[in-house]
C-alpha cells in the first residue's frame, strides 16, 4: 500500500482491517502536523538544554543511574543474607523479590560493571523485541526502519537506559506472549504473561486479555508460571524482606510527580497539594474518583478483547499503566510495539504522532521549572495526555472482529 493511499484511509478513519480507530478519525493532515510539532519541539528542547539525559548513559556516577543502583544493592544484600529492601538507596526498591533473584548474578559485579552489562543487555533485548514484533507483522522495510529507528532514539528509552530500569525485559516478555498467542501457543503465551506479571505485578490487569477470551489454558498457564516465581522469589529472599516489600506496596500514593503519567497522579498534581506544582483547585475526592475511573478505563478496554484480541493487548497494557498510581513516561517503552502494530494496520498518521511525542524529553520539566501559576499543572501533566493518547489510539472500537494482521500490501 502506498504512503498516499494509507493517509486516504486514515483519513477516513479505516484502518487495514477495516476497524475504526479514535485517533484515525482525526484527519490525517492534523495529527501530520502535530506530529511534525512534537518533533520540533522535542530536538529543540534536546538541544536547547543539552541532552544531559543521553550523556548520563556514559556517567561513572551511580547517583545518574539511581534505579539500577538499588537494583544492585538489594542484589548484593541477597547475597550477603540481608534484607534486599533495606539497603540504604536513594530511591526505594518497589520491585517483587523475583526481580531481585533474577539479577542476582549482577551482585556478584562491581557496580559500574554491573550498570555496563544489564544496559547492554537490556539494550539488546529491546532492539530484539522491535525487530521481532516488526517481522511478525511482516512490516514493510521504510516502515520498520522508520519505527524500530524513532522508538531506539525516544526519550523514554533513553531515559530507561541511564537510570538502568527494567522496562525493556517487560517488553520482550509482553512481545513474547503476544507473538505466541498468534501461533496459537497458548501455554507459551500464558507463561510469559505470567512472568511479566511476576516482575511488575502492576501490570497484572493485562490478564484480562486471556480471560475475556476464554483461553482457560493460557490463563492457567500465567497463573501457574507467575504464582511459581513470585514464592521462589518469597521464599529466597525470606519472610523479612517479603513482609517489608508488601509493606512498601501498602503506603504507595499516587503523588503530583510530573514524570509519574498515571490517571491517579494527574489527579494528585491537578487537585490536590503537592510539593512539584502549584493546584488548580483543592478537591479531597479528586484522587478516588481518578482510581474509579481508571477501574472504568480497564473494564471498558477488557470489553474490546474479544473484537481485536491483537491490538487491545497493546490497549491492555495502556490501560493498566494508566490505572496504577505509579507509571513513569519511561513506561511508554512497553507501548512501543504497539505502534508497529498501527503501522501494520494502516494507521500510519496516528503512528507518526506517537512516535514523535516520545522525542519529547524530560528537559520539558525546565521549560516550567521557574513559574508559579496553576497553568504549570496542566504543562507538567503532558505524559499522561501522551499515555492517554496511546490508549485511545490503540483501543479497538469496530463492531466486528477483524481479521488477523497479516503481511501489508505491497505494490
Amino acid at each position: 500500500m502506498s504512503y498516499v493511499s494509507a493517509l486516504c484511509r486514515g483519513c477516513l478513519g479505516v484502518d487495514k482491517t477495516g476497524g475504526f480507530k479514535v485517533l484515525a478519525k482525526v484527519p490525517d493532515a492534523i495529527l501530520i502536523v502535530c506530529a511534525f510539532g512534537a518533533l520540533v519541539v522535542g530536538l529543540w528542547l534536546s538541544v536547547y538544554f543539552g541532552s544531559a539525559v543521553a550523556r548520563g548513559i556514559f556517567s561513572d556516577s551511580m547517583y545518574v543511574h539511581a534505579d539500577f543502583d538499588s537494583f544492585w544493592r538489594s542484589a548484593v544484600a541477597l547475597w550477603e543474607g540481608r534484607n534486599i529492601y533495606d539497603t540504604g538507596t536513594l530511591w526505594t526498591n518497589l520491585n517483587p523479590p523475583f526481580w531481585t533473584l533474577l539479577i542476582s548474578p549482577l551482585g556478584l559485579l562491581e557496580p559500574l560493571t554491573a550498570y555496563r552489562v544489564f544496559v547492554l543487555v537490556t539494550l539488546l533485548m529491546n532492539v530484539g523485541s522491535l525487530v521481532w514484533m516488526a517481522y511478525e507483522l511482516r512490516l514493510r522495510l521504510g516502515w520498520a526502519v522508520v519505527g524500530v529507528g524513532m522508538l531506539l532514539l525516544s526519550s523514554p528509552l533513553i531515559d530507561t537506559l541511564r537510570l538502568g530500569q527494567l522496562y525493556p525485559v517487560l517488553a520482550l516478555g509482553l512481545v513474547a506472549a503476544w507473538v505466541a498467542d498468534r501461533h496459537d501457543k497458548p501455554l507459551l503465551s500464558g507463561c510469559a504473561l505470567g512472568l511479566v506479571v511476576a516482575v511488575k505485578p502492576s501490570l497484572a490487569p493485562v490478564l484480562l486479555w486471556p480471560l475475556m477470551r476464554r483461553r482457560w489454558s493460557m490463563l492457567g498457564a500465567a497463573l501457574a508460571s507467575g504464582t511459581a516465581a513470585m514464592l521462589v522469589g518469597l521464599i529466597v529472599v525470606g519472610p523479612e524482606a517479603t513482609l517489608n516489600w508488601l509493606r512498601l506496596l501498602a503506603i504507595v500514593e499516587p503523588a503530583g510527580y510530573w514524570e509519574n503519567a498515571s490517571l491517579p497522579s494527574a489527579a494528585a498534581r491537578f487537585f490536590s497539594e503537592n510539593q512539584y506544582v502549584e493546584p488548580i483547585a483543592t478537591l479531597p475526592w479528586a484522587v478516588p474518583v481518578a482510581k474509579v475511573l481508571g477501574v472504568g478505563i480497564l473494564i471498558l478496554t477488557a470489553a474490546k478483547v474479544r473484537r481485536d484480541p491483537e491490538m487491545s493487548f497493546w490497549a491492555l497494557v495502556a490501560a493498566s499503566l494508566l490505572f496504577s498510581p505509579i507509571a513513569w513516561y519511561r513506561y511508554l517503552v512497553l507501548l512501543g510495539p504497539g505502534i508497529l502494530l498501527l503501522f501494520a494496520r494502516g494507521s500510519v498518521a496516528p503512528a507518526l504522532l506517537l512516535l514523535a511525542l516520545q522525542f519529547i524529553p524530560r528537559e520539558w520539566f525546565d521549560l516550567w521549572q521557574n513559574a508559579q501559576s496553576a497553568v504549570v499543572a496542566l504543562a507538567l501533566t503532558l505524559y499522561f495526555y501522551i499515555l492517554l493518547a496511546y490508549w485511545f489510539a490503540l483501543l479497538p472500537t469496530d463492531t466486528e472482529e477483524p481479521a488477523r494482521t497479516s503481511e501489508p500490501e505491497r505494490t
